[in-house]
């Protein structure tokens, strides 16, 4: 699992290469991030052999920390030439800060959704008393609850005893 955001960014425009024959390359990718996650995305896009422009736009850093006063958002967008500053009060920025955010704003909410998901599933697991512990133990062992649905009392079984496998089994099975 990817840790830093670097890693996590490098995770998603890679995933997101990787499905260019389903879901053909957009003409501009806009990046939430500065220089590094530009140059990240251009050296993705290339081992792909896919041209394409890429714009970053990244939160002001005072002291290290991302800097942003309501209205008066000093953002900086970067592009492969260098970077510009614009305004805060200039349209193009705010159009731009607009669409980052409303990604934000839809990636939150699909995170929270999945959180969802998996906490009403493992509430109906604990009431079929499969008692949380183990319920973690299977999801570190296979990763998700859609994998653990499709997988075999054998392979259960491996994630610990053949008693609380089958009741695991026969649970996805009802």
């Amino acid at each position: 699992e990817a840790t830093s955001e670097y890693e996590q960014m490098r995770e998603a425009l890679t995933r997101r290469v990787e499905s260019f024959d389903k879901n053909p390359p957009p003409d501009m990718w806009l990046l939430d991030g500065g220089k590094a996650n530009l140059m990240l995305a251009k050296s993705i896009l290339e081992s792909v052999g896919v041209d394409m422009d890429v714009v970053a736009i990244a939160k002001e850093k005072i002291d290290g920390k991302a800097h942003r006063a309501k209205g008066k958002a000093d953002d900086l967008i970067y592009i492969e030439s260098g970077s510009v500053k614009l305004p805060p009060s200039d349209k193009r920025l705010q159009f731009l800060q607009n669409l980052r955010d409303e990604a934000h704003r839809f990636a939150i909410n699909y995170h929270r959704k999945q959180k969802l998901k998996k906490d009403k599933q493992i509430d109906l697991m604990k009431l079929k008393g499969i008692k949380e512990g183990k319920i973690k133990r299977l999801l570190d062992f296979f990763g998700s609850f859609e994998v653990i649905r499709t997988a075999s009392l054998h392979d259960l079984s491996k994630a610990f005893g053949e008693k609380d496998a089958k009741v695991v089994f026969e649970y996805f099975r009802s």
